[in-house]
């Protein structure tokens, strides 16, 4: 869905299946979701089964899934609603128009997957404050009254009391996790991204995208949702500094002061630049956490590149975000502290894209570091994958943990059982890695087993005992050469092996 720019042993040894517990123990209750829009909520109901059954095999505790607005509304091409239209309410809309976001709603509650919904633009043409072609007009400056409709009506219809007309009399599963569009800061979602005026260049993204999430906040808490979380944000990590005003993407860390009206210093802006975002007498946002997607140059580079441009936010500059959050929260623009999500996130494999896609066994490594970068940071309290299976389209996103056919990339065992190992100092390994599809807190051994490098067998050298809300574990072992991996017997007596992996220097 989110087509975007091409822009991821001795008996010593033994012994150490009583191994003590590294003493810094970071985020043992983050949760994991995945995304897949298109075979979830567009290549029909049994690819949505294969990808929700896909999504709990691996280990997810949720499910990430775009509310493409032009897509439930009628007539989505006309400057007008229909005469009469009540956007506010579910049933106004067509039936036909909310059966696969039912169908997904139902599936998740049914495997005991969260949902994490996000109504984004596309918005319909006559939700846009612009004139000109329907082209034009979805993506520029939605109202943020008529966005605040249709939240109250997925609020409705997902208060978990609201008729269910497909299920004989039954009631529609609730929602509880929220978030307000996709990447406002780029402008295959938002439009303009830059205006001027007064002599004065601004983010209007930020701008409009705000009213559009206090009316959202309205909507959802006037419909039952008071209590759920909601984030803010998704925003992207790219953005440029030339080009096209409406056009041009806005760095992350520009739409966020802009967002919380706070200056570069973080203070609070003031004069006509408060005056232009419509910062005069911010208000707080009500919100929860914050929602942001840290890929590397597109899902295309080592998740620690260096040199990343001071415009970025990536997952190897998680501070820059942190900073200016906790500056918003001084001037009281949201809460203290807030959590960080990382919402969506991964990394393109060639094949299929020989231009910007890395080797399968890459994207598994990288998607595993990944994992122990945010594992550290306990800010963070979610982490994405993004997607299930590549596009069709080779220039879209290949970031899938199965190629277009089905078959499964080393990726695929990389997310169900990660692992990253390191050096420390002269004589130590430090071991992170998690049992993904192991019962939120529930206990299990797993076996960490060793051979050479290049060929050989593996042998258990030793057995960990893993017990945390996430099933993640961190521990430290004498230092050994060669190649590592995990082994998992399930409960049902099925063998899970992790990628082989070799000790890394961080």
């Amino acid at each position: 869905m989110h087509v975007r720019s091409r822009h991821l042993i001795t008996a010593a040894l033994a012994a150490l299946c009583a191994v003590a517990p590294a003493a810094a123990q970071a985020s043992r209750t983050q949760e994991s979701l995945v995304e897949d829009e298109y075979q979830m909520l567009q290549a029909g109901p049994a690819a949505r089964e294969r990808a929700l059954d896909d999504a709990a095999m691996l280990g997810a505790d949720g499910v990430r899934a775009l509310v493409l607005w032009a897509d439930i509304a009628p007539a989505p091409r006309d400057a007008r609603p229909p005469a009469g239209f009540e956007p506010a309410d579910p049933a106004a809309y067509a039936p036909a128009r909310w059966d696969a976001l039912d169908d997904l709603v139902r599936g998740t509650a049914v495997r005991g997957l969260t949902l994490l919904l996000s109504p984004s633009t596309p918005a319909p043409a006559w939700a846009s404050r612009c004139e000109g072609s329907v082209a034009k007009r979805r993506l520029c400056r939605p109202g943020g009254a008529q966005y605040g409709s249709f939240l109250r009506a997925l609020g409705r219809r997902y208060s978990g009391g609201y008729a269910d007309e497909n299920q004989g009399g039954g009631v529609l599963p609730a929602v509880r996790r929220w978030s307000f569009s996709n990447e406002p800061n780029q402008p295959s979602w938002l439009r303009p991204q830059f205006a001027r005026k007064g002599g004065i260049t601004y983010p209007a993204a930020a701008v409009a995208y705000r009213a559009m999430v206090r009316r959202g906040i309205a909507g959802l808490r006037a419909t039952g949702h008071g209590g759920d979380q909601m984030l803010l944000g998704e925003t992207s990590p790219i953005g440029r500094v030339s080009g096209r005003r409406s056009t041009r993407p806005v760095p992350p860390a520009a739409f966020v002061r802009a967002l919380l009206c706070i200056d570069k210093r973080g203070g609070g802006l003031r004069g006509k630049a408060a005056a232009l975002r419509g910062c005069k007498k911010p208000r707080p946002l009500r919100v929860t956490g914050f929602a942001h997607h840290p890929y590397t140059q597109g899902g295309s580079q080592p998740p620690l590149t260096r040199g990343a441009r001071a415009t970025e936010i990536t997952i190897s500059s998680p501070g820059r975000l942190a900073r200016l959050l906790d500056a918003g929260a001084r001037l009281g623009r949201i809460p203290e502290q807030l959590p960080i999500h990382y919402t969506e996130h991964g990394f393109q494999t060639n094949p299929p894209d020989l231009l910007f896609g890395v080797s399968p066994a890459r994207q598994a490594e990288y998607i595993n570091q990944s994992d122990w970068i945010a594992y550290r940071d306990p800010r963070i309290r979610t982490v994405a994958q993004y997607k299930l299976v590549d596009d069709t389209v080779v220039s879209s996103f290949q970031s899938g943990l199965r190629f277009f056919d089905g078959v499964a990339k080393p990726a695929f065992d990389a997310y169900r059982l990660p692992l990253w190992i390191t050096r420390r100092g002269a004589a130590r390994l430090r071991v992170y890695g998690q049992l993904r599809p192991l019962a939120a807190g529930a206990t299990a051994l797993v076996e960490l087993q060793n051979a050479a490098l290049g060929t050989g067998p593996f042998r258990t050298v030793a057995t960990f005992t893993v017990r945390s809300a996430n099933n993640t574990f961190l521990r430290t072992i004498p230092r050994r050469e060669g190649r590592w991996r995990l082994r998992w017997v399930q409960p049902d007596g099925s063998e899970l092996f992790s990628r082989e992996a070799v000790a890394a220097a961080r």
